[in-house]
């Protein structure tokens, strides 16, 4: 499946390379989505010789998959923060946010990235109380927002919360731009990590400093980043000949999302766990269906899925890796917000490796509580999926479930997935398992 972003996308010429031999460097990024680029860019810009570490090509994940929203509005987050920690939390959340909106939107001025400015919008179809609660909080906290009492959707609505400031872009030809300026090894898939050192079939590489972006941590225990995170699966259709929308848009319940990308209508949702779907009202066919009777004139250009990174407590994981190793860093769970995500992580890291400390560390510690609802629901999961019988994921064993709408073998526990040969599509699996019988 390819994104619009690869079809719109030119890789820099004579740039790509692969680990040959054992390197040394002041800091190992292993990950070259958009949280790994990002921090090494940071990085290098502080002074710091760092090598990105890339298993397949840049921006093949995550990156590739996303909506590509540049906000600080996330659902309805900020009703939530103050529901369970507090006015000051959200305070905090929001300003970290909305400082990298503005990181990225002064990083587009130097490298081409379509970089437009829109407001981000959270819509209701059924009741109007979760917005008006979010809308309470805005006030509180002074966030630039209006209101509108119809959201201009093909969907029966009831009003839209905007955040303003906020932006779109196309994710990769911002790193197809940072690719020239940083050491980027692709088709180095890191095995295994000891101590300063990481290992390839290629070669190793030595770092002061070793930062995992790989979406699902490479290193899972010690960390427990195996009960932290969950994994969902998202798709997005590319339409042509469907009436825009002005600014973005997504459901307060999750729901469908909306934007624009040059002529095309970018509609997105019918997203599940990973491993557990899609159902018919799921995937592909559910954005297809809503398609043909909202948009009949539309016709589809591209259909592409991506896979997030679901945290215990609705924020990311960025930070110390685990208090053992104190010169590893990790950057996870952007429950889907990964765009502002990953500047804030790679903000973070960078003032954590350059000066000890940050003033978000607390917030986004990946050491803070594991108590949460969320937590015994992954519990649950992994429970009930390893006394299954079936296939068997090569990460810890969970029962793998066939996705018939994309072809592949897909772990519930972890979110792993397997092509119909065996091979690895995503992780946290490392290694393949057996192909189909046929």
């Amino acid at each position: 499946m390819t994104s619009i972003w690869e079809a719109n996308a030119e890789r820099p010429d004579g740039v790509v390379k692969t680990l040959d031999g054992d390197v040394s460097v002041d800091v190992l990024v292993i990950g070259g989505g958009m949280a790994g680029m990002l921090c090494a860019y940071l990085l290098k810009q502080a002074g710091y010789r760092c090598a990105v570490a890339e298993a397949r090509h840049v921006g093949s994940g995550v990156t590739g998959g996303s909506s590509a929203k540049v906000t600080a509005q996330h659902g309805l987050i900020y009703d939530h923060l103050v529901k369970f920690d507090g006015i000051e939390k959200a305070r905090r959340y929001y300003e970290a946010n909305q400082a990298a909106v503005d990181g990225l939107r002064r990083l587009a001025s130097e490298v081409p990235c379509d970089f437009e400015e829109r407001t981000a919008y959270v819509y209701a179809q059924d009741s109007t109380e979760p917005l008006e609660r979010e809308r309470a909080v805005y006030e509180q906290l002074g966030i630039p927002h209006h209101v509108l009492k119809h959201a201009p959707l093909p969907l029966a609505n009831r009003g839209a919360l905007g955040m303003e400031r906020q932006a779109q872009f196309n994710p990769l030809k911002l790193l197809c731009g940072l690719m020239p300026l940083l050491d980027v090894y692709e088709e180095t898939f890191v095995e295994q990590v000891s101590g300063n050192t990481a290992r390839t079939k290629r070669g190793t590489i030595t770092a002061d400093y070793i930062v995992f972006a790989t979406h699902y941590p490479l290193v899972n225990v010690p960390g427990l980043y195996f009960m932290k995170l969950h994994q969902v699966r998202s798709y997005v259709l590319a339409l042509r000949e469907a009436a825009p929308v002005d600014g973005m848009f997504i459901g307060a319940d999750g729901g469908l999302s909306f934007r624009t990308y040059g002529d095309s209508l970018l509609l997105g949702g019918g997203g599940h766990r990973t491993g557990e779907g899609p159902r018919p009202d799921e995937g592909f066919a559910a954005l297809r269906e809503f398609a043909r009777i909202a948009y009949p004139d539309g016709r589809e250009r591209f259909a592409w899925a991506a896979q997030d990174c679901m945290s215990l407590d609705k924020l990311p994981y960025i930070g110390v890796h685990r208090r053992g190793r104190p010169n590893q860093f990790v950057a996870t769970g952007f429950n889907k917000w990964g765009m502002t995500g990953s500047f804030l992580a790679a903000h973070t890291i960078t003032d954590l490796i350059t000066t000890g400390k940050s003033p978000v560390e607390d917030l986004f510690s990946p050491q803070r509580s594991m108590m949460t609802e969320d937590l015994f629901t992954n519990l649950g999961v992994s429970a009930s999926n390893l006394v299954k019988g079936g296939r068997r994921c090569s990460h810890l064993g969970c029962c793998l479930a066939h996705n018939d709408a994309e072809g592949s073998w897909d772990c519930p526990c972890h979110g792993s997935r397997f092509g119909s040969d065996g091979a690895v599509f995503d992780g946290p699996a490392k290694k393949p398992i057996a192909p189909e019988r046929r």
